[in-house]
């Protein structure tokens, strides 16, 4: 027994260091200024007549308003995008989204995902990956509203990748559990006005890392995973996309942050952590819950 608990605490100390050195490289990364043509930022719309959203397109059931980008309202069978219409002219960068998702029913469904893609997708028919094709080409980062396997493990954030496009069948039955890169549980649904969630994903030296928050509730960060040696090109696109079923929840995007990583001058070297490691933050889902019971609002607004 003795040997089990040390082993098992030996196994905790491990996972802890790790989180921690993952934190303290993700921070220590030279990060630039926001890029304003792969960038969403409040007010939306400059052209009223033509609903015009600065380098980005916007269709389907999506809407621009000044505050947000409504990809689809609380109605079933909706799909909506908005897609940058810039090539990505950075090898490594940071994207950081803010967004709501929420609606007055429990559950709700189906979910967003933001996405870098060698194409685009701007169709009419939604594809069965929140609204993206079977065959796309490049990275996604979903936030699953809705449990299909019924494993009581949703909302959940999944990671999946098809950089080269081999991919063309994807299993939405179980929460694509078998196809991850990686997933994590976080409460995407219901935030607060004023409290959206963010998502800051990294690409790095060839590795993708995922970090998740909400910008009021200081114990919600989580680090949700990470994908090592992955060729990104440049000249893809930056995306999002939503999409409801018979359950539905309002999908919100409330800015787009891209930024360039790194030492400009020459090709960066990944930065070598000095002294002590800060203690990692450890994701408290009762702390969360209590909090999030604090701030959300009785009924969300619509």
């Amino acid at each position: 027994n003795s040997f089990c608990t040390l082993l098992m605490w030996s196994i905790v100390c491990v996972a802890a260091v790790v989180a921690a050195a993952r934190g303290l490289f993700a921070e220590s990364i030279p990060r630039g200024d926001v890029i304003p043509h792969h960038s969403l930022e409040p007010p939306f719309v400059h052209d009223w007549w033509e609903e015009g959203v600065p380098h980005w397109d916007v269709g389907g059931d999506a809407v621009a308003t000044n505050e947000m980008i409504r990809l689809t309202p609380q109605r079933a069978s909706r799909f909506g995008w908005a897609w940058n219409t810039q090539r990505n002219d950075n090898p490594w960068w940071e994207a950081k989204m803010q967004f709501f998702i929420r609606s007055r029913q429990n559950p709700g469904a189906d979910g967003l995902a933001f996405w870098y893609t060698q194409d685009p997708y701007k169709g009419r028919e939604p594809g069965p990956l929140f609204g993206m094709p079977a065959d796309f080409k490049g990275i996604g980062v979903l936030f699953d509203s809705y449990d299909n396997d019924h494993v009581r493990d949703n909302p959940a954030t999944v990671v999946i990748a098809n950089v080269r496009g081999e991919k063309n069948s994807w299993n939405m039955d179980n929460d694509l559990l078998d196809q991850a890169e990686f997933r994590c549980m976080f409460d995407h649904r219901n935030t607060a006005d004023g409290d959206p969630v963010e998502m800051v994903l990294q690409y790095f030296q060839r590795r993708l890392t995922l970090r998740l928050r909400t910008v009021l509730r200081s114990s919600s960060e989580a680090f949700c995973g990470e994908i090592s040696d992955i060729d990104l090109p440049m000249d893809w696109s930056f995306g999002v996309t939503a999409t409801t079923g018979a359950l539905s929840d309002n999908h919100d995007v409330v800015s787009i942050e891209v930024r360039p990583l790194g030492d400009p001058i020459g090709d960066p070297a990944i930065p070598q952590a000095e002294g002590r490691l800060p203690q990692p933050r450890q994701f408290d889902h009762d702390a969360d819950s209590k909090e999030k019971d604090y701030w959300r609002p009785k009924e969300p607004s619509e």
